[in-house]
């Protein structure tokens, strides 16, 4: 029985953290990657040869506005369609937590002043059923 579901051999890896760019195979089980690195062909049920290309498992996007987007689209759409698998939150300064619950709307006034996010569309989407994050 095979140890990985696919295993993409050979590529140059790009994996989104802005380290240099690495030759390496990537082995994937369930839908997700299990291991970067060298893999044995053979632990695979399909192989796929990459020699010569480039794999991007996913990008990491270091600065995003999702802090309150997150609630009404956990996917972070816009960014998947483009590869993203890891977002950053919370990383211009401000932010939703802490936020005691009488600084809400200061919070709320503050993203949308500075990255345009419609106020309407916060108060709505934001369940603001926290003062931290766990």
């Amino acid at each position: 029985m095979s140890h990985y579901d696919i295993v993409i051999k050979g590529g140059t890896v790009f994996d989104g953290l802005q380290t240099p760019r690495f030759k390496a195979d990537i082995a994937i089980k369930d839908g997700r990657i299990a291991q970067i690195g060298s893999v044995d062909a053979a632990d695979a049920s399909d192989v796929v040869e990459a020699s010569g290309k480039h794999v991007a498992p996913g990008y990491v996007d270091l600065h995003t506005h999702y802090d309150s987007q997150l609630f009404w689209d956990p996917w972070c759409t816009m960014s998947g369609w483009h590869g993203v698998t890891s977002v950053v939150i919370g990383n211009c300064g401000f932010g939703f937590a802490p936020c005691r619950p009488e600084d809400r709307d200061r919070a709320m006034l503050s993203l949308s002043r500075n990255e345009a996010v419609p106020l309407r569309t916060m108060r709505a989407g934001m369940p603001w059923d926290w003062v931290t994050f766990p």
